[in-house]
């Protein structure tokens, strides 16, 4: 009996311990003066209630209005409308995943042209190198583009 109280009580002082974090993160969460914080100009991504994300850079938050500039226009949107708001941290990391999509490329142009690799032809081992090379090239462009567009996210505000 003691054997099995006793992981019982670890396991319910470990969560208690746990409680008052999970708590302190889900009220700072819900408070709109973290948005009237976020400086003019960073770039931000505005989830709304109706389930449309927009990417925008800040112009200002007011107590009842998010204004961002998006597309080079001013866009109001209404508090109340607002599920979400991230701020986009860090550079877009193009090169890491050029390098990382021209590997998979390389791979998988490399094994597509050794299944053209016959004995009945001579001049069939070129496809190996021909598929190696296209396939470096177009998996170093899509994972460019990839690149181009992930940045970290850092959850500000949301409201549910």
């Amino acid at each position: 009996m003691k054997r099995k109280l006793l992981p019982a009580l670890l396991s319910l002082l470990l969560l208690a311990t746990q409680a008052p974090l999970a708590f302190s993160q889900s009220g700072s969460l819900t408070d709109w003066t973290a948005v009237q914080r976020i400086k003019t100009g960073e770039k931000v991504y505005v989830r709304q209630k109706n389930g449309k994300e927009i990417r925008a850079e800040m112009i200002e938050a007011s107590d009842t209005t998010l204004t961002i500039d998006r597309d080079g226009k001013p866009f109001s949107i209404p508090r109340t409308d607002v599920r979400q708001v991230y701020i986009a941290e860090g550079k877009a990391q193009k090169g890491k995943w050029a390098l990382i999509g021209a590997g998979i490329g390389a791979g998988t142009g490399a094994a597509i042209g050794a299944t053209r690799v016959s004995r009945d032809h001579d001049d069939s081992e070129i496809w190996v190198p021909v598929g190696l090379i296209i396939g470096t090239g177009s998996g170093a462009l899509g994972g460019m583009l990839f690149g181009q567009t992930t940045r970290k996210r850092t959850l500000v505000y949301a409201m549910y």
